[in-house]
């Protein structure tokens, strides 16, 4: 048995892109940034069959999160107000039905496009992560994991709508 009390994880590699915080911050309405996973020496060989996936799932440590913001436990889908959305017209929610990068354990999971690999190096596109977001593992992203027939909350899609009428267009929050 474990103790859950602690749990003693370390990163297997580093994401790399050559854009900006913010970039990356308002990528997400273009879908992600394009930037490598480098996966360090002794995790190299886990690599081994990885080529020829479509995408894969990056398990990642939100380093970027302060420590006051891991006791937030309700927030309003926030990186829709940097495109001029009134927090007044966000719902707030608990912070698990959110993507929220502010959460009590800042981990992160990402779905990104996996275009090709050199060694240890992937390069993925669709990434919406810092340069130098430890990577704590990576997961190949395979057919059995595809979901259909997703719902979602009334509040969810009223805010998919307030995004609409301010962006123009359709977006997924």
């Amino acid at each position: 048995m474990v103790d859950s009390s602690e749990i003693n994880v370390r990163p297997i590699g580093v994401v790399r892109v050559n854009v900006s915080d913010d970039e990356v911050r308002n990528s997400w309405i273009s879908e992600g940034v394009e930037g490598i996973v480098e996966v360090f020496p002794e995790f190299q060989a886990g690599l081994e069959g990885i080529d020829g996936f479509s995408h894969i799932i990056l398990i990642t440590w939100l380093h970027k999160v302060k420590s006051e913001h891991r006791s937030v436990l309700k927030v309003r889908p926030r990186r829709l107000a940097r495109f001029g959305i009134p927090l007044s017209e966000l719902p707030l929610v608990g912070v698990f039905a959110t993507d929220s990068p502010v959460r009590p354990n800042p981990i992160g999971v990402s779905i990104v496009e996996l275009i090709g690999r050199s060694g240890g190096t992937l390069y993925v596109k669709g990434l919406d992560l810092f340069d130098g977001t430890p990577v704590l593992d990576i997961k190949a992203y395979t057919p059995d994991r595809a979901v259909s027939g997703v719902k979602v909350p009334e509040w969810y899609l009223k805010t998919e709508q307030v995004a609409k009428r301010y962006l123009g267009r359709e977006v997924r929050i």
